[in-house]
């Protein structure tokens, strides 16, 4: 690990790192924000579906867009116009309590960190060793979350809606001075970009893969502090949970680093694709405290395996980024999609069948994967 990190530089990994912590700050502690609109009584479980839905859509969009112009994008410029909008927008939903600016602001805010993650992936693909360098900074990402989550609901607690917004927005203007670390350089890949062609079956089978896990694994994660709640959880507990679930994926972010510098990470990744698609029935609609709190914190982990393996694998089969932006656009939108059906789900307190449907998806990449032999694309 630290002969790889020497090799890309570290100031270069932790660039990458402030931008990926910041690029998914509501993917990891979005929930409490959602928890406390519908707590406060601001929103119904349907708007904050359609609420959520909104956000990621425009972050979808952001990360598709600069996939048709990856060849040209300067990661540092990007990265600090992505972050500022992301701070306007978290700090006007402090003060903000009427749903359609609300909504509004989500459209800023999914663009800039759509756009922060594009800044990540692309990064990744460029430096040439993308699935260590996803992993690095996935191990960075923990450490943060899982300091975050410990105070966020006690912030949430005090402070109601505008102390939760304001941290988020403060999370990503500390990391904002990080990314100016970042390279001014494009890409200089062209070549590989008309070798491409013949492994363009390999391209629809990665991003399907990643679209099916996306959607599938983060169907209710906007909604898992009420699931919790509905189980005897208290925001507090809830917090506590997600901090030991963040360092329980630190050591899979570890073992990742580690599995990333051979074949064997790929080797595992279909069975915990399938065993992830099992815990979701139990996340989903579990049975007791116990049961749920295991597979909140198996989802959890498992994510910091799974996702940078399948982000990896777009960056294989295309080194130039493009795929592996698109396949962030994919994840946002397949889990707009899942999300709003929750959400629905949610207004009548019942998400089985939301598990049900997450099970199928996983499945679903599973089969993918055993389309992509990224050996052959590397020897090629």
């Amino acid at each position: 690990m630290l002969e790889q990190t020497r090799k890309i530089g570290f100031t270069t990994l932790a660039a990458i790192s402030a931008a990926d912590c910041a690029a998914h700050s509501m993917n990891s502690l979005g929930p409490f924000a959602v928890g406390e609109l519908i707590k406060s009584g601001q929103m119904t479980a349907a708007q904050a579906g359609i609420w959520s839905s909104v956000e990621m859509l425009s972050y979808a969009a952001a990360m598709t867009g600069i996939a048709s112009h990856v060849n040209r994008v300067r990661l540092r410029q990007l990265a600090l116009v992505a972050a500022g909008c992301v701070v306007v927008a978290q700090a006007g939903s402090a003060y903000l309590h009427v749903f359609w600016g609300l909504l509004g602001l989500r459209v800023l805010s999914g663009c800039g960190l759509g756009a922060l993650n594009a800044v990540v992936n692309v990064g990744a693909s460029r430096i040439g060793q993308p699935v260590f360098v996803l992993s690095f900074v996935m191990v960075v990402q923990t450490i943060v979350f899982s300091a975050s989550s410990l105070f966020l609901p006690y912030v949430g607690k005090i402070f109601g809606q505008m102390g939760i917004f304001l941290i988020l927005a403060l999370i990503v203007l500390v990391f904002t001075p990080m990314m100016r670390l970042l390279p001014k350089t494009i890409n200089k890949t062209k070549p590989v970009l008309q070798t491409a062609k013949p492994v363009s079956g390999q391209a629809i089978a990665a991003l399907l893969a990643v679209l099916c896990y996306t959607g599938g694994s983060l169907a209710v994660w906007p909604f898992t502090e009420r699931i919790a709640a509905s189980v005897g959880l208290t925001p507090g507990a809830f917090g506590s949970l997600s901090a030991f679930a963040n360092l329980f994926g630190l050591c899979v972010c570890l073992a990742s680093v580690r599995l990333s510098r051979n074949a064997a990470s790929l080797r595992m990744l279909s069975p915990a694709l399938i065993l992830t698609g099992v815990i979701c029935i139990f996340q989903a609609w579990p049975p007791s405290w116990l049961v749920f709190n295991a597979a909140f914190s198996l989802n959890y982990a498992l994510w910091f395996f799974i996702y940078p393996a399948l982000v990896g694998l777009t960056c294989l089969v295309d080194p130039s980024g493009k795929l592996a932006s698109r396949a962030g656009g994919a994840w946002m939108l397949s889990q707009a999609a899942t999300t709003l059906l929750a959400g629905v789900a949610g207004n009548s307190g019942h998400y089985i069948w939301v598990g049900f449907l997450s099970f199928s998806l996983c499945l679903t990449s599973a089969i993918c994967t055993f389309f992509i032999r990224p050996h052959q694309i590397v020897a090629s």
